[in-house]
């Protein structure tokens, strides 16, 4: 899953969710924008670790001086 945005202002960071629960921290290389989060299976790293395992709907946060904007969500099977 890719997420992206810009400011300004600048810098943006991004916080990846899974369920509404949190997967990396603002300050995280997973942070900076553009941002590709690899979900099991796909033949990549596994970055969320035990793996999907059920239905899980992602999203993502950009944050900035400004405030909070949060993409669609993704619902992975």
């Amino acid at each position: 899953l890719r997420c992206s945005a810009r400011g300004p202002p600048e810098p943006v960071r991004l916080l990846w969710l899974r369920d509404g629960t949190p997967q990396n921290r603002l300050g995280d290389p997973l942070g900076r924008s553009p941002s590709t989060l690899w979900v099991p299976g796909g033949g990549f790293g596994d970055i969320l670790g035990a793996g999907l395992n059920r239905s899980s709907s992602f999203s993502c946060e950009a944050h900035n001086e400004r405030g909070v904007a949060t993409s669609r969500s993704a619902t992975v099977t």
